[in-house]
């Protein structure tokens, strides 16, 4: 492929990706992606047949940036707290530079299961580590307290994600109470969701 073709690629799939996350797989139009790319819909055809193989790309790329969030879960030289830490640097920072990824993959998750399945079980190929697993082996060397990682997990994901999908809600409210709040570089949120894995894995918090 050569380099215009590529930009040309490129662009379509910024585009696809712009015009996905916002209205999902059967609200887009074939014709609002090739409006935004700037080029024409005959084009469009021409690097992607359908609108079904333009999306699975999209889709995959979008959880494909996710997981890589996730790599960090594998690096055994730093400590399971400092793992986690830069977990939440990673996804939060990457969030606020797609704030519509989460509503994106929730919504189309929701409507094909089979297709999220099949797709995380490709990417997952490797030897990355899962956080889930991360934190029992964490337990099981008694290097951290005794909790259920699941419910540790779903709690770890709603901190770090629900304040993009609810972003909206919360500068209505912000703004209905005249409150003074600034975070452009999400650090009070950052340090937020570390004083909960903080709190979460310190031993002397366990329940006696």
């Amino acid at each position: 492929m050569g380099l215009k073709e590529k930009c040309t690629e490129e662009k379509i799939l910024e585009a696809a990706k712009n015009v996905f996350m916002k209205y999902g797989f059967y609200g887009a139009k074939m014709q609002d992606i090739s409006n935004q790319a700037g080029i024409n819909k005959a084009l469009l055809h021409y690097y992607f047949r359908n609108k079904e193989k333009l999306f699975d790309q999209v889709f995959e790329g979008a959880l494909a940036k996710y997981f890589e969030q996730m790599l960090v879960f594998s690096d055994t030289s730093l400590p399971v707290q400092e793992r986690i830490f830069r977990y939440v640097d990673n996804v939060i920072t990457f969030l606020s530079e797609y704030p519509q990824m989460s509503m994106f993959i929730i919504k189309e998750i929701s409507i094909n299961q089979e297709m999220f399945y099949e797709k995380v079980a490709h990417l997952k190929k490797g030897s990355r580590i899962h956080l889930i697993t991360l934190l029992q082996q964490a337990m099981e060397a008694d290097e951290i307290a005794q909790f259920d990682p699941v419910i540790f997990v779903m709690n770890l994901h709603s901190l770090c994600a629900y304040p993009f999908i609810a972003a909206p809600i919360f500068k209505a409210i912000i703004n209905t109470n005249g409150v003074d709040f600034e975070d452009a570089e999400n650090l009070k949120l950052k340090k937020s969701v570390k004083e909960f894995i903080a709190f979460k894995l310190t031993k002397t918090n366990e329940k006696k």
